[in-house]
């Protein structure tokens, strides 16, 4: 028990350091700190996220598997097929934005430094298509392997995924006002039909 206890503060140090590094008071106390060397901030940002990611991983790894059910091979091919849907998406969304997301863009000074309001593409259908994409995608694969660390696994993503959405939307509303106020109005946030 006191394994996915760790699981869990492992997913919470993620989340709470993923949402403080990306926190606009944080970011503008770091520029005045790091002065010159403050457009390699997303970068590193995304480089520690990404090291935490990966001790999750390992770490889930290391934990005893306990099946919550064994699935059978059509409900495993169905929730696999759900789950390549889901990676498309975010394979889609990571060669779309992967330079400013990630902030590799620093290295390359002839980029944009902000994409703008983005509408099109997979944004017609939702205003957080790589979130849609992630969610589906851990979903799916809990589908085909119904472990219990996956599962909270998941449970943790998809709290974090609508947290951090919350918080991404009142950014996007700060910065990009009434024109993201009518988006909002037209397409759904995650999820590609309206309640």
């Amino acid at each position: 028990m006191l394994a996915y206890i760790y699981l869990i503060a492992l997913w919470l140090l993620f989340g709470s350091t993923h949402s403080l590094f990306a926190a606009g008071w944080w970011k503008r106390r770091v520029q005045q700190i790091s002065g010159r060397f403050f457009p390699f901030y997303r970068l590193s940002y995304s480089l520690f996220s990404f090291f935490i990611l990966l001790v999750i991983v390992w770490y889930e790894w290391q934990l005893p598997t306990v099946w919550l059910w064994r699935p059978g091979i059509v409900w495993q091919l169905i929730a696999g097929v759900a789950a390549l849907g889901g990676l498309a998406i975010m394979l889609i969304c990571i060669w779309r934005y992967f330079f400013y997301l990630s902030g590799i863009d620093v290295l390359f000074p002839r980029r944009e430094e902000s994409m703008g309001l983005t509408t099109d593409g997979l944004n017609r259908y939702v205003r957080h298509p790589l979130y849609a994409g992630t969610l589906l995608t851990v979903w799916s694969c809990w589908l085909i392997w119904p472990e219990l660390g996956y599962l909270i696994s998941c449970c943790m993503i998809t709290l974090y995924t609508f947290i951090g959405t919350v918080w991404e939307e009142r950014k996007l509303r700060a910065e990009f006002g009434e024109a993201y106020r009518a988006y909002q109005q037209k397409v759904p946030m995650l999820m590609p039909f309206k309640w």
